[in-house]
């Protein structure tokens, strides 16, 4: 039987985190079933305390970072933190981790690998268990006491990533696409992951990523979408562009655009640094198949096909990294929410 459809909202804490809290209880009243915020010490406030305001400004919303990383932040450091907010949040913190970007990056750290990740994950897990755990010959705990287990997504976009998701994971988090052969091709790779552990991946969520932009100029859209298909590409995600017939071999870290391609104060300047390896066909053909580019119905249109092909829940983002998502959360609250969830039931 197929999962009602759900919704999340990334909410990044680029303000005051009690204005961030506003926001956040803004997509609970829109209908948001869960609000991200990302963690990247350089670009926003602390996640957690942030995440701590709005757990006590809202009621149903769930709540969690999109995502952390176990390397700025040790698994016990992340077991604490994530238990820290259920107490706030009984039933509604969620896990989201991965191998680490621009909070990495910036500190020329390499990301986790996916051993690194399969070890951290099975840590929070026990810490958060309540288990006691030997760190160097001391043996530790941690102090609260938690009545469930918190969900754990993974974000992958490459397929061992994916497929270690179906394996170890309560969810997955992935930008891979929204087109119907995409979202197959996803949930493939996290069945065989989990088959693999005696999983059934119809238990896991399989929450797809997308930045949703409204507009009818094709060259506004081609442009606004360049930068990420170049950050696409520098994690992980060449196999994904490659099935799209885009190849692109872009440099680890693009010069001259702080901090990265995906997170980038100087949208323009991204924009044109990214035309050395990104075309406008090529552009356009990622933001169709990847983003939501286009009015209200197009979107209620693809998200919709997405469900069908195995999407449980959507990522919704908005492309500045520096503001709140306000227009994306009204056009969303007010149309495509509502009306996506009276079609999927």
């Amino acid at each position: 039987m197929k999962r009602p459809v759900r919704f999340g909202l990334r909410i990044p804490p680029c303000a005051n985190a009690l204005d961030v809290a506003r926001c956040v209880a803004e997509a609970e009243a829109a209908g948001f079933d869960v609000a991200w915020l990302p963690d990247s010490q350089f670009l926003w406030r602390d996640v957690w305390e942030t995440l701590a305001v709005a757990a006590l400004r809202t009621e149903r919303i769930a709540l969690g970072p999109c995502v952390t990383n176990l390397l700025t932040r040790h698994p016990s450091v992340t077991a604490a933190a994530a238990a820290t907010l259920e107490e706030l949040a009984p039933s509604r913190t969620i896990l989201g981790v991965g191998s680490g970007d621009s909070s990495i990056k910036t500190l020329g750290l390499r990301p986790s690998r996916l051993a690194e990740m399969r070890e951290g994950i099975d840590l929070i897990r026990r810490l958060t268990a309540g288990e006691t755990i030997d760190f160097d010959g001391r043996a530790m705990h941690l102090q609260a006491s938690l009545d469930r287990a918190v969900p754990i997504y993974l974000a992958a976009n490459g397929p061992k990533a994916m497929e270690l998701a179906g394996e170890v994971a309560d969810g997955l988090i992935t930008v891979a696409g929204l087109s119907p052969e995409l979202v197959a091709r996803v949930r493939g790779r996290v069945a065989a992951g989990a088959e693999r552990a005696g999983r059934d991946v119809d238990e896991l969520e399989l929450c797809f990523g997308t930045f949703c932009h409204v507009t009818s100029d094709e060259r506004e859209a081609a442009r606004i979408v360049k930068p990420y298909v170049v950050a696409t590409a520098q994690v992980g995600g060449k196999e994904t562009l490659r099935s799209m017939g885009i190849e692109i071999d872009p440099p680890a870290i693009v010069g001259g655009i702080y901090p990265d391609m995906s997170h980038a104060e100087d949208w323009d300047a991204a924009a044109d640094a990214a035309e050395e390896w990104v075309s406008d066909e090529a552009a356009l053909c990622y933001a169709d198949r990847v983003c939501l580019v286009g009015s209200a119905e197009r979107c209620i249109e693809r998200l919709a096909r997405a469900h069908d092909a195995g999407a449980t829940s959507f990522y919704i983002r908005h492309f500045s990294s520096y503001t709140l998502p306000d227009a994306v959360l009204e056009a969303f609250g007010t149309s495509v929410i509502p009306t996506l969830q009276a079609v999927a039931g």
